[in-house]
Parts: C-alpha cells; sequence; structure tokens
C-alpha cells in the first residue's frame, strides 16, 4: 500500500505542498490508498484525495492571514466567553469552496481511505474523521463522514488551533486541532495497515526533525509561550514517530519509510505556523520541493 501522511504546521504547509509534487513527479504516484492529516495537513490531504493538487498549490501560494482568519479584540472575547483570538469565517468559506459536494463525491467514492485528526474537549481523546470505516482503535474514536457539511466541519476540527480559534461543534461535541494529540498521525497508518503486505509511507512533516536551540533569556510573555509551544511540538512529533517505528521494526514484511522535513525551523518566530506570507511560503514551497527531490533520489527504498 501506499501512504501519505501530512503533518500540521499552519502556513508551513506550503512546504508539504513542494514535497508532495515532487514526490508525485518523482515517483509517479496519483493516489494512496490512505492519506492521514492533521491540521494544515488535513486540508492538504483533503485536496489530495479530491485530486486537487493545482488548487492547493494556488492556495498556499496566494493567501495572506485576512484571507485565513479575522483578528478579535481579546479583552472583548474574554468578557463575552467567546473561547478563540481569531474568527476563522475566511478559512471556513474558503474550505466550503473547495470541499463542496463534487468534491465530496470524489472522496466518498474513491477508494482511497482520508482520515483526518481532531481532538475532542470534552473526552481528551483524538479523533479520527474519516471517508469510509476504519478499524478500531486503542487511542483513537472514529467518526465516519457522512456529508459535505460533516466534511467541511471536520476540517475545521482539525485545522482550528484550540484558545487561538475556535472550537467546532459537531454532533454536541466540541473538537479542536489534532496536533495537541498528534502532529504527525501515525496512530490510525499502523491500526489500518494490513500485515504481512509490503507498505511504502511517505511523510511530509512541516517541522525539523532535531528541537532547534532556543534563546539564551527569555523575559516577554509571548516569547515564553511561543518557545513552550515549540517544545510541545516536539514532544507530540517525537511520540507520533515512535508509534510508527515500533510498527516499522515489528513488521512481518517490509516497510518502507519515507521522511521527508525541513533541516530547520521555517519559521522561528511563529511556531504555531499563524503567518500567512506569501514570500515565505513560496519559499517554503521551493525547500520542500528541494528536500523532496534530494530524499527520494539519495534513499530509493526509505530513509528509516
Amino acid at each position: 500500500m501506499n501512504v501519505l501522511i501530512t503533518s500540521g504546521g499552519g502556513a508551513k504547509g506550503a512546504f508539504s505542498v513542494g514535497a508532495l509534487r515532487q514526490l508525485m513527479a518523482t515517483t509517479g504516484i496519483r493516489s494512496f490508498d490512505l492519506i492521514s492529516g492533521t491540521s494544515t495537513g488535513a486540508l492538504i490531504a483533503a485536496m489530495v484525495a479530491a485530486g486537487k493538487i493545482p488548487a492547493v498549490t494556488d492556495i498556499y501560494l496566494s493567501n495572506s492571514n485576512a484571507d485565513i482568519l479575522n483578528k478579535q479584540n481579546a479583552i472583548d472575547n474574554i468578557l463575552n466567553n467567546k473561547p478563540y483570538l481569531y474568527d476563522t469565517t475566511p478559512l471556513e468559506n474558503q474550505i466550503r469552496q473547495q470541499m463542496d459536494a463534487a468534491a465530496w463525491n470524489t472522496i466518498r467514492q474513491s477508494s482511497s481511505v482520508l482520515c483526518l485528526n481532531a481532538v475532542c474537549l470534552q473526552t481528551g481523546r483524538l479523533s479520527i474523521f474519516s471517508s469510509h470505516p476504519i478499524q478500531a482503535g486503542l487511542h483513537y474514536d472514529n467518526l465516519v463522514i457522512n456529508s459535505t457539511d460533516m466534511l467541511v466541519k471536520a476540517l475545521q476540527s482539525s485545522s482550528n488551533q484550540a484558545v487561538f480559534m475556535p472550537p467546532v461543534t459537531i454532533n454536541g461535541l466540541q473538537y479542536v486541532d489534532g496536533g495537541n494529540r498528534e502532529v504527525i498521525p501515525t496512530r490510525t497508518v499502523v491500526t489500518n495497515l494490513p500485515p504481512g503486505q509490503e507498505h511504502r509511507i511517505y511523510i511530509l512533516s512541516n517541522n525539523p526533525d532535531a528541537q532547534q536551540p532556543g534563546n539564551s533569556n527569555y523575559t516577554g510573555l509571548l516569547d515564553v509561550l511561543l518557545r513552550a509551544v515549540t517544545i510541545f511540538i516536539q514532544d507530540v512529533r517525537e511520540n507520533d514517530l515512535e508509534v510508527l517505528r515500533n510498527f516499522q521494526q515489528t513488521a512481518t514484511a517490509p516497510v518502507r519509510v519515507y521522511y521527508i522535513s525541513p533541516e530547520a525551523e521555517l519559521d522561528p518566530d511563529f511556531p504555531t505556523g499563524l503567518r500567512f506570507d506569501r514570500l515565505l511560503m513560496q519559499a517554503w514551497m521551493k525547500q520542500g520541493q528541494l528536500r523532496a527531490k534530494t530524499i527520494l533520489q539519495q534513499y530509493p527504498d526509505g530513509n528509516w
């Protein structure tokens, strides 16, 4: 089976789009048997499943912050019990434009299985919204997408970073960004790959493999918060990758993993990925393309 895993990372998803385009050009792969995405990776995953590769490229090259977020008055939101800093109506409008009835029909009629990660605030558990039923897992709950509207809400759930963006209500429960539990969504993959078969797993990560060193001293409130977010993301990523390594080591047939990530932090000042700068995203997309080309040429059997 050919598997695609796309990580969270906000605007840094441009790196994944560049890597994805190079991956498809190099391997000739046009579709994947299983696609697992978190946050911005969920948006990319859905576009891949719907066959909208040119469109997803245009999105990451043309958007600015105003096309994604409406900044709110933090004090007013606190006083009025609005649990977010940004209104995401622009993002919702873009999702609805891309994930219309035709896109949903393409996804649900495909043999590919699309999995979108979110976290339920009420249960605290990882929740997988999937285009087809998947195997039950100890570490996640499965909700099967049954309509265009549910697909849109699942994508909003996966990509709406808690506190920064509003939770999304589905069937009476509130959901937020899947990156709170999985930045690189591997648990669905290891649970749903048939044993005894050869698999090729392509991981597109928007964060470097190693923890980046910090400053000599942190004094500002926001600086401390963002550094803490960076450390949190790194810890979650390491756990995600360990799940996949354990699976690979115990598999009875070859599991070839192609891990494509930037060599350094793409946007050190905004580890949440909430800076949609067109010039930066253009540069990150080019980095993704070049990095994927290097990995796929140097390691034809995987780089793990």
